[in-house]
């Protein structure tokens, strides 16, 4: 009997299997954030729901064919940004960008679009959420480019002390963002900007 204790690769080697439980564990493991990926791209309630749900349905019918080792998060991420971009084509792409473009140039250009948005709004709510000496240090390095000195004497701490915060926000935003997207169009950007060290 498998539980939400079992990591990603136990579940994976019973779902393989066609264990109903263990699919229904990392059903409830990813569901939220699956969901979340696909709405901040779409903004459309039901729409999301839709993909959601037939990404699971896929997972399921093509169980025996998944090669996933690990963990299950990158491979959901893929398939929901893919099925994201598919709709956005549909709905907003077709009839203005086929007059001008190449269908590769059409697909380069909303999934950057897409990918940047998306992106945007995980370092937000990531940068949100972390302790508050943490945050204001990053923020002001990151984003108003101040000197560790000038951190330190604004926040009343010592430089050593800033730095240690900047590179533990870092840290995390490195493992955060390698667990949910496996190959963003922006993350060389991202890296150079946010995630290199002072």
């Amino acid at each position: 009997m498998y539980t939400v204790s079992d990591t990603d690769s136990q579940l994976l080697t019973a779902l393989r299997k066609g264990d109903e439980t263990a699919f229904r564990i990392l059903y409830d493991r990813y569901w939220a954030d699956i969901y979340t990926m696909v709405y901040r791209r779409l903004q459309d309630e039901d729409a999301t729901k839709d993909i959601v749900q037939n990404i699971f349905v896929n997972l399921w019918i093509s169980r025996k064919e998944i090669t996933i080792e690990s963990t299950l998060a990158p491979y959901l991420n893929r398939a929901a940004k893919n099925r994201a971009i598919s709709l956005y084509k549909q709905n907003e792409a077709s009839f203005a960008r086929e007059n001008f473009f190449q269908e590769e140039q059409v697909q380069h250009s909303i999934e950057t679009s897409l990918e940047a948005t998306e992106l945007e709004a995980f370092f937000k709510e990531e940068i949100d959420g972390m302790p508050d000496t943490m945050r204001k240090a990053f923020v002001l390095s990151r984003h108003e480019d101040k000197s560790v000195r000038e951190i330190a004497t604004e926040l009343c701490l010592s430089e050593q002390t800033i730095k240690n915060n900047i590179s533990q926000a870092l840290e995390r935003l490195r493992k955060r963002i390698k667990l949910y997207y496996s190959d963003p169009q922006n993350l060389t950007v991202l890296f150079l900007f946010f995630l290199t060290e002072l």
